[in-house]
């Protein structure tokens, strides 16, 4: 009896191939071809910049990743603005269409119109002796607070400090006003009241909206100085008139006499007494009895 082994040929030739690559791959380096090292060397030079472009990519070196971010970044805010631009033109017509709001008013309180107050005297060259702040009253635009004040000072800058009261941020009115002279000046004793919702109308708005006439000459004289007395031809009684004030405008005029009898109202032509007033402008009057002629002046105050 006779057995017979039989093996496949192609388990033999793989058996073959693979023993033949091992033993190249034994093969010492310095026994290697030219060929292979050549192989060898640009296989790994592959595999080296394979994994270093990857590294470099994922570790963003160049800054790629981050240059296109901000890319993106710009390009949306660039959309962005364009796209607020154009809704501007609407966004104009839409706030035209909206009523007129007030701005917020400050919050006013006594203590600013003390403030106030002071400082408007301080420039008027106004004595303050006292200053008292009252409470408020009223509600809404009504909301008014006294302040009771007494000051020495002259008639002219007394002037100024109630013309300068038309240029204060809040509404301020003189009430009750007392003014007594002495050897000293004047006496000043006032009441204001101060509206702090409400604004004074100054005189530049009345004039730009045409209230102001500037055909009527208004003049003011200091009825507490000694009118200066002009005498033409024979001498009158001084003691006996005193002019207090004149009043004029383009067409007429009136002139306030302190008599005897009390005060009095005359314009040109009037008989006064045993005289006549012959004329009258914005220096004085002139008085004419018969040959004699006088002229009652008076200093301006402002």
């Amino acid at each position: 009896m006779s057995t017979t082994f039989f093996e496949p040929s192609g388990a033999a030739h793989v058996s073959a191939g693979f023993s033949q690559w091992l033993k190249r791959a034994r093969v010492p380096l310095e026994a290697w071809s030219a060929r292979r090292r050549r192989f060898v060397a640009a296989t790994l030079a592959a595999l080296v910049f394979g994994f270093g472009a990857y590294g470099w990519s994922a570790a963003d070196l160049a800054g790629l990743a981050a240059s296109r971010g901000a890319l993106a970044a710009s390009t949306q805010r660039l959309a962005d603005a364009r796209r607020a631009l154009a809704q501007l033109p609407l966004l104009r017509r839409a706030a035209t269409a909206l009523p007129a709001t007030a701005p917020t008013s400050v919050p006013w309180s006594s203590a600013d119109d003390v403030r106030i107050v002071s400082e408007l005297a301080t420039q008027s060259s106004v004595a303050l002796l006292a200053v008292e702040p009252g409470a408020a009253s009223g509600e809404g635009v009504e909301r008014m607070r006294a302040i009771q004040l007494t000051a020495r000072t002259d008639f002219v800058h007394l002037m100024a400090f109630f013309q300068g009261l038309a240029q204060l941020p809040v509404l301020i009115v003189p009430i009750d006003v007392t003014i007594k002279q002495d050897g000293k000046g004047l006496a000043v004793a006032a009441t204001l009241h101060v509206y702090d919702a409400l604004r004074p109308a100054f005189a530049t708005d009345a004039a730009s909206a045409g209230e102001a006439d500037d055909d009527e000459d208004l003049i003011f004289f200091d009825p507490f100085a000694r009118s200066q007395i002009v005498v033409s031809g024979e001498a009158g009684d001084t003691a006996q008139l005193r002019l207090v004030g004149l009043l004029r405008d383009r067409s007429r005029g009136l002139a306030l006499l302190d008599t005897p009898d009390g005060t009095t109202t005359v314009k040109a032509g009037q008989q006064l007494g045993v005289e006549r007033v012959t004329q009258l402008d914005a220096l004085g009057i002139t008085l004419t009895n018969g040959g004699a002629t006088r002229t009652l002046t008076l200093t301006e105050a402002s």
